[in-house]
């Protein structure tokens, strides 16, 4: 019975759900926020920490307080995060 009774609350919810109550929701405080972050990290600032994070971490590799397995993934991360915009940019046109 309460199996039964889930399923059609769920069909319930599914059915009275409208897609214009998502519309009407205003997401420009977010979407300025995300660009705040996403110059922070991609102008001066982003690639001066990224910079000094990097030697940090070779420097850390290279007296062996890290495994260089580990240092090669924090490497491809700081440019998987350095690269990211530019790509979003090429396939959409804007970031």
């Amino acid at each position: 019975m309460s199996r039964r009774l889930s399923s059609f609350l769920i069909v319930a919810l599914l059915v009275a759900a409208s897609p214009a109550v998502a519309q009407s929701i205003d997401t420009s405080a977010i979407d300025s926020v995300m660009q705040s972050i996403l110059d922070a990290m991609t102008g001066t600032t982003g690639r001066l920490i990224m910079t000094v994070v990097a030697v940090a971490i070779l420097i850390a590799g290279a007296l062996n307080y890290i495994d260089w397995s580990r240092v090669f993934q924090l490497l491809i991360i700081i440019v998987v995060i350095g690269v990211a915009p530019t790509v979003v940019q090429s396939i959409w046109g804007t970031t």
